[in-house]
């Protein structure tokens, strides 16, 4: 019959550095307290250590839904922009008490003091030293980035941000490159570094980085060949993802094709140009609603479509797009789709000629000469 060794029983008996003399230990302890201390006392260790383990749990709950709301925010990890999903995630993480967002948060307030500034620093600096964690490395960054130092101190951003991107942080990753391409912070201009940052952060699925990547692509930036192929992934990569820049950008490759010869790398291709023209248009490109409507109008990549047309022409023209709003009058004017009205049609040519639009300039004259408009 076999028996447990030596070793195993003492192991059983304590864990850790005390495995081995556990009743040494233990006489020692009680040549200085009673018994009845000793017992108290492991009451209170278990109590704190209870308390510390449920505080580090919550902690890294909030921490998870800190990074789920930035991702969706700025579309990192490969993940598709949703920001109202990341405002819920964020306000979630805050009432957990992640740290890092609760100091995020007041780093966003507006007409901060000097004082609040440095209390921002040193609670970051705090929270780096208790639990370490790539955000905080990150926002000190950005701390410095801000100013909040004096200028003569911006440069130590890039030492955060290297602390951050050797943790792995993809934004650190993007906005080192952002520093390197545009020669900021004391740092060389460098295409080449500039591109490797923003290859890391984009291989980790960040949206920006991979919009930039694809640019330098286009334009055979730093060591890199023109690679249109390689430069549409990308744009694709990123426009899935949601980034306005990127579907908009991805429109106007397909709207005239790569122009690298015949045939092209990257044909034309309406209905592409379409549908990225209108992804865009639905978050706000005040120029892909306008191209949106001039589909509709033309009939091209789309069915053609008066009504819809002048929706979106109408959706750029509020926006002040002034191409939009010459198309709104001349829609009006002629009643393409929809009833003649001379009144408002002369409203949108003048705003239009208002900013200089020639064919609006001359829609208003015309306007004028009709007698309803005579003096």
């Amino acid at each position: 019959m076999s028996h447990p060794s030596k070793k195993a029983k003492a192991t059983c008996r304590s864990g850790g550095p005390f495995a081995k003399r556990p009743r040494e230990m233990l006489v020692w302890v009680l040549e200085f307290f009673t018994m009845y201390e000793v017992a108290g006392l492991q009451r209170l260790v278990c109590h704190e250590f209870r308390d510390a383990g449920q505080e580090r749990i919550r902690e890294r709950g909030g921490r998870k839904l800190y990074e789920d709301g930035v991702a969706f925010f700025d579309g990192l990890d490969c993940k598709t922009i949703d920001k109202s999903r990341a405002r819920l995630l964020l306000r979630a993480s805050r009432e957990a008490g992640c740290k890092i967002a609760l100091v995020r948060n007041r780093m966003l307030a507006r007409n901060l003091s000097d004082e609040n500034k440095q209390k921002i620093l040193k609670d970051l600096k705090k929270v780096a030293i208790s639990s370490p964690y790539h955000y905080v490395d990150y926002y000190i960054a950005e701390w410095y980035l801000r100013g909040w130092g004096g200028e003569e101190k911006k440069n130590q951003a890039v030492v955060w941000f290297e602390k951050a991107i050797h943790k792995g942080n993809t934004d650190a990753m993007y906005n080192l490159g952002v520093c390197y391409d545009n020669g900021g912070l004391g740092l060389t201009q460098s295409d080449t570094e500039a591109i490797e940052l923003f290859a890391l952060a984009a291989d980790k699925g960040h949206a920006t980085a991979r919009f930039n990547l694809g640019n330098s692509y286009r334009i055979g930036s730093g060591d890199l060949a023109i690679d249109f192929n390689r430069c549409v992934e990308l744009w694709e990569q990123s426009s899935k993802q949601g980034l306005v820049e990127a579907q908009h950008n991805l429109a106007s490759m397909y709207c005239s094709g790569s122009g690298d010869g015949s045939p092209m790398t990257i044909p034309v291709n309406p209905q592409l140009c379409f549908k990225w023209n209108l992804a865009a248009a639905k978050q706000g490109n005040v120029i892909a609603m306008s191209r949106i409507g001039d589909a509709y109008d033309d009939g091209d990549g789309v069915d053609h479509d008066a009504g819809s047309a002048f929706e979106w022409y109408m959706k750029a023209a509020e926006m002040g797009d002034l191409g939009a709003q010459f198309a709104v009058g001349h829609f009006l004017e002629h009643g393409i789709g929809l009833d003649i009205d001379l009144v408002q049609a002369m409203f949108w040519y003048q705003k239009a000629a208002a900013q200089g639009d020639q064919q609006a300039i001359g829609a208003v004259e015309h306007l004028y000469a009709i007698e309803v408009f005579s003096d």
